[in-house]
């Protein structure tokens, strides 16, 4: 509840792009937050498990502990497979086409007109 409300309705303008970027860099913190919040505000009378508000700080360790194996998890697999993506086809362009511009350099045309920016 939560991560769907307070996320999603609060903080979503601060930490993530419009929906027509699709961009979604930051837009995980909501699971980190959740995962954290876990920690902190379980509570027995809904389960088996007490939070830290309850006195109970090795659930909290506990949700600390996947949040960074997750973490570390995504970052290898995704470091991997760029460097096997890197050695079928180049992953970054070289320096002459970047300082071109890759609209000229890739597709010849121009994307903005030189007098408007």
């Amino acid at each position: 509840i939560i991560q769907c409300t307070g996320f999603r309705q609060q903080l979503w303008p601060l930490f993530c792009h419009p929906p027509q970027y699709r961009v979604d860099h930051a837009c995980h913190m909501g699971g980190v937050f959740g995962t954290i919040a876990l920690g902190v505000f379980a509570s027995t009378t809904v389960n088996t498990q007490a939070g830290l508000l309850e006195g109970d700080g090795t659930f909290f360790l506990k949700e600390i502990v996947a949040v960074l194996i997750s973490a570390t998890y995504a970052f290898v697999f995704t470091y991997l497979m760029l460097t096997v993506i890197n050695f079928i086809t180049p992953v970054k362009v070289n320096q002459h086409d970047e300082d071109l511009g890759l609209d000229a350099s890739l597709h010849g045309e121009q994307a903005y007109d030189d007098g408007a920016l």
